[in-house]
């Protein structure tokens, strides 16, 4: 023992430095142990990072990446990038800026911009319009971007947002809509208001003249010509506004008649031939190529739209210069024919720019013409979109100082039937104004609410030498109609919108009485529902034909003559 002893004290040394070897081998193996089972916790937690954010991107819309803070590399991209933006998860992995590749310059430079001004106290977000570069189909992206927890990483998502934004801008669009609708709206009150109170104005004034000059026959009834005139033009005012409104809300209604082209032709020229003339401007009207004589349309829109150019080459064209009407058959087709109408003059022709805008409602090419020809600015659009109705085209070309060309290109049904056309154009057979209006001898029943409508209605028939009766309603005319002898009328007149009984319904109880000439006799109606639909209603309701407000007295002598001879 002692010897033992002896031994360590003269190794005490030695002894002391192996058992701090010793001590230092064993912290050595710990630490080493600690590391490793820290980096594979290490491992294991970017592992399970990645598995995290691998299901979100299972979803196909969002793409993530994951961004150490440390190096500015990508730690982690989900595999979507490839479907999403074209780009191989790998190539981000080794240069962040890839995803570049799917933006224009303009977006890269926004997206930058961007991250530099962020200030890391709440997440960045920035939309933008991206593609993927292997598709080339376009995108929109809104890009997030945020620090992770840890606050070792940023976590950057791209959402595909496409079609949010794609509902978002046809939200705008119709917001817009809605504002030009608004505008638009205005705009009309505003030019309707000023095109309907200055002929009106105008009338009231002739009448007040006349009232004044009541003891000078010449110069009242002068002035009461006026007033006529300047009422015409006021109708002609409302029914564009009319037509116009139709036609934006989609009720038009176009008729489907036998229309004789021929008759058409010597309408138009019936109608301008001598106000035209009358300025000293040559007229011509053609009818050329023709074996088809009838065909199925709309006559009184076919006349209108003519009518609409007609009235602007007589107001542009001066003394010396001409306006001329075609129509030539083109082709026929199975059983349909391609008709061209055209009205050329050699007025003073439009601007190049004016014509990329005429068929806009309310436009016209300057205010001097406004001011010097009047009119609403709507008859150039009804035009267009009428013969647009009919399946036609309209084509248009003029010059300044040279004159103008509308053409209007319509394929319409062949009406059955004898198709041959008159050896020459046939003009329209003239009477004199006594024999057109003359109704000596018609007993006359008038069915009408409207006292003063009444009396106007009475004294002018009156003056054609009918004798007429009154009823305030309907049910009132036909208890007049039932009380009376058959035969004692020989035409009713009926209004449509009336109490107790409308026109209607008063000509639908009529023709159902147990009389002789219950079902013959001629009702007309008379009324300011004038649109192709209330004629046609007006037909299958039993009446022989339809006149509308204000009446022209001349057309409803004709129609009670023509009715009364069949």
């Amino acid at each position: 023992m002692g010897e033992l002893l002896q031994v360590i004290e003269e190794n005490a040394g030695v002894i002391l430095i192996v058992l701090v070897l010793i001590l230092v081998c064993e912290m050595i193996v710990y630490f080493l142990k600690f590391r490793n089972k820290n980096q594979h916790k290490h491992v294991r937690r970017e592992a399970e990072v990645e598995e995290f954010y691998h299901e979100l991107s299972k979803n196909g819309k969002d793409v993530f990446i994951l961004v150490r803070k440390s190096d500015s590399m990508a730690a982690y991209v989900s595999q979507n990038a490839k479907n999403i933006l074209g780009i191989e998860p790998q190539l981000i992995m080794d240069d962040l800026w890839a995803v570049e590749r799917a933006m224009d310059a303009r977006n890269c430079r926004r997206l930058k911009t961007e991250v530099q001004r962020w200030d890391h106290a709440s997440p960045l977000e920035i939309e933008l319009a991206y593609r993927n570069i292997q598709t080339k189909k376009p995108y929109w992206g809104l890009i997030q971007i945020c620090e992770t927890e840890s606050g070792k990483y940023y976590l950057c998502m791209v959402e595909d947002i496409t079609r949010e934004h794609e509902m978002w801008v046809k939200m705008q669009k119709e917001i817009e809509e809605v504002h030009r609708i608004d505008e638009s709206k205005t705009t009309f009150l505003s030019k309707m208001s000023h095109e309907i109170r200055t002929p009106m104005n105008g009338m009231l004034g002739m009448i007040s003249l006349a009232k004044l000059n009541i003891g000078n026959a010449q110069e009242a009834g002068e002035y009461l010509e006026k007033a006529e005139g300047l009422s015409q033009f006021l109708l002609s005012i409302i029914n564009d506004i009319l037509d116009m409104s139709r036609i934006e809300n989609g009720k038009v209604e176009l008729a489907k008649e036998k229309v004789d082209i021929f008759a058409v032709a010597e309408k138009l020229r019936s109608m301008f031939q001598t106000t035209v003339e009358d300025k000293g401007i040559r007229f011509v009207v053609e009818v050329k190529d023709f074996t088809v004589r009838y065909v199925i349309g709309d006559e009184l829109r076919m006349v209108q739209v003519m009518t609409n150019f007609l009235s602007n080459a007589s107001k542009f064209t001066s003394a010396g210069g001409e306006i001329s009407v075609t129509f030539r058959q083109m082709r026929i087709v199975g059983d349909k024919v391609n008709i061209m109408m055209r009205v050329r003059d050699t007025g003073k022709g439009m601007s190049q720019e004016f014509l990329s805008r005429i068929f806009n409602p309310f436009e016209q090419e300057s205010t001097a013409t406004v001011k010097e020809h009047g009119g609403s600015g709507l008859g150039m659009s009804i035009a267009d979109n009428m013969v647009h109705l009919m399946g036609g085209e309209i084509t248009v070309s003029s010059e300044l100082g040279k004159g103008t060309v509308f053409t209007v290109f319509l394929e319409l049904p062949i009406a059955v039937g004898d198709q041959s056309p008159p050896s020459e154009v046939a003009h329209i057979e003239k009477k004199t104004e006594e024999e057109s209006l003359s109704i000596a001898g018609y007993r006359l029943l008038l069915a009408e609410d409207n006292n003063i409508n009444a009396l106007i209605a009475k004294k002018l028939l009156k003056a054609c030498g009918a004798e007429v009766e009154c009823a305030a309603n309907g049910r009132i005319a036909v208890e007049m109609f039932r009380k009376k002898q058959p035969g004692y009328y020989d035409v009713i007149l009926m209004d449509i919108q009336m109490p107790e009984l409308n026109g209607w319904e008063a000509t639908r109880v009529i023709r159902s009485l147990d009389r002789a000439d219950a079902h013959t006799i001629p009702i007309l109606a008379l009324s300011a529902d004038a649109f192709v639909e209330d004629k046609r209603k007006s037909v299958e309701m039993g009446m022989n034909g339809h006149v509308a407000k204000p009446i022209d007295f001349k057309e409803l002598a004709l129609v009670i003559r023509k009715c009364v001879g069949k």
